[in-house]
């Protein structure tokens, strides 16, 4: 006798829900026209459980991808369309990808240098902040401040 849990996704279901994911549904959309929560749903597309689903969407892709590679389908644009918006960041043109990257990844830039380079810039750096500096003074004389409106010729850096 089996223990544990029962599926709660199983037989038929499976396949309407792989195809519910493939078709871009939401996950309250899917729960509704599956007759299942939607915390079953939401942990089904995290890929928490029921690998079955992820394998049926991953098939449906294939088969898509194939009948277009084939051109076994005489509306193979049809499908290139709906794939080119289902999956953006895999289909569609570069400068959509890159826009589609931007602003998913905007916010999470970062730099990576060595010691050596941050010095080789502040060596670079220094005597353009001189050369500002002085220009400043020149056109502005005794107003060099520190951007906290003090008055003192002296930036902080």
């Amino acid at each position: 006798m089996p223990t544990g849990r029962p599926k709660l996704i199983s037989g038929a279901n499976i396949r309407k829900v792989a195809d519910c994911f493939f078709d871009g549904l939401t996950d309250d959309e899917t729960a509704l026209l599956c007759g299942i929560h939607v915390k079953t749903i939401k942990r089904a597309r995290a890929g928490e459980f029921c690998p079955e689903i992820k394998k049926a969407e991953a098939g449906r892709l294939q088969f898509y991808l194939r009948a277009i590679r084939d051109g076994k389908q005489r509306d193979w644009v049809r499908i290139a369309w709906f794939l080119e918006r289902r999956y953006p960041e895999r289909f569609a043109r570069p400068e959509i990808q890159l826009s589609f990257n931007n602003n998913y990844t905007q916010n999470n830039l970062s730099i990576n240098i060595t010691s050596s380079e941050a010095k080789e810039i502040e060596a670079i750096a220094e005597p353009v902040r001189r050369n500002v500096k002085e220009m400043f003074s020149h056109y502005k004389p005794g107003q060099l401040g520190n951007g906290n409106g003090n008055g003192h010729d002296e930036v902080s850096s």
